[in-house]
């Protein structure tokens, strides 16, 4: 007779067997449950490396150095500072070389004077005064000047504005000398080294003498209302603006140009320096020259001002 399994033994595999599959599902859904819970792991987004931007340094302009060099070959003695200011390119000839300041003086005057105003050492409505004729002795030499006649008395007299105005704009060497001898000339040399002009002498053997690159150096400055404070450095670009001597710099630049600049000619000297506002850029320009034919000198600056502005448009 075959062995029969007891029907409790059959029951308890089933059982068994059954407790078996529920405890491996249970298993497997934990684990699901527990793998759930953790975040998935994705890519972090790339990140993002700014570069500098590429700063182009812009060559000189290889026509501009030419005409400039070339310069030296004029009769005489020349010195050329020529300053891109949007790009901070200097062409240069014999800039530091010392030249006779003629009237090209009367910015460190202008300088001071304004530097005095804002200290209240000095107003615009305070008058000065001299004797004509004391005065004459101190201007023989300097270049000629249309002035105001003195008064019946004899006496040279304006405000500190009005010399202001004349000194820059008809280069009155009357307006100039009653402002340097209430500043006190050497106190302006003092100022001019303090502010970085050293090469501005106005006291010394020689002097007023002057470096094409030390006025450049100053008229940034007043462009760049570094001069004095904001509103001054303003003025004075405003009177420089109203330069009524115009045979040099300004000459055969286009009209709509606009040039503020001061002038200087002594017997053999011929001078220009001035900020000239071009179309595509600002540029300084300072021309000194000491020559045998200062009326030719007078003319090749002006031309040598119009193909060095022409080049620096292009």
């Amino acid at each position: 007779m075959p062995f029969k399994i007891p029907s409790f033994i059959t029951a308890k595999i089933v059982y068994l067997f059954a407790l078996f599959v529920f405890l491996g599902i249970l298993s497997l859904t934990l684990v699901n449950i527990k793998t759930s819970d953790i975040p998935s792991e994705t890519p972090s987004p790339a990140v993002q490396v700014s570069q500098a931007p590429k700063v182009v340094k812009e060559t000189k302009n290889q026509k501009v150095e030419a005409i400039v060099s070339n310069a030296q070959n004029q009769p005489g003695k020349w010195a050329i500072y020529i300053k891109d200011l949007k790009i901070q390119n200097t062409y240069e000839l014999n800039s530091a070389r010392v030249f006779g300041a003629a009237s090209v003086y009367k910015l460190a005057v202008m300088y001071a004077a304004y530097d005095a105003i804002e200290t209240s050492k000095l107003k615009k409505n305070d008058v000065l005064y001299a004797d004509k004729t004391t005065l004459d002795q101190e201007i023989s030499g300097m270049q000629n000047q249309v002035s105001p006649p003195p008064d019946q008395t004899g006496t040279i007299s304006y405000t500190v504005e009005r010399a202001l105005n004349l000194m820059i704009t008809i280069s009155d060497n009357y307006s100039a000398l009653l402002l340097a001898e209430r500043l006190g000339w050497a106190n302006m040399d003092k100022l001019m080294e303090q502010q970085g002009f050293a090469e501005i002498n106005l006291v010394g053997a020689n002097s007023p003498n002057i470096t094409a690159r030390a006025t450049g150096t100053l008229l940034e400055k007043i462009y760049n209302k570094e001069t004095v404070d904001e509103q001054s450095s303003q003025e004075m670009i405003n009177l420089l603006l109203a330069q009524k001597v115009n045979d040099r710099i300004p000459k055969y630049l286009p009209q709509d140009v606009k040039v503020a600049h001061k002038t200087g000619e002594l017997e053999t000297i011929r001078n220009d320096a001035g900020i000239v506002y071009g179309k595509k850029g600002t540029y300084i320009f300072v021309f000194l020259t000491d020559t045998p034919q200062p009326l030719d000198a007078t003319e090749q600056i002006a031309l040598l001002c119009e193909k060095i502005y022409r080049e620096l448009e292009e």
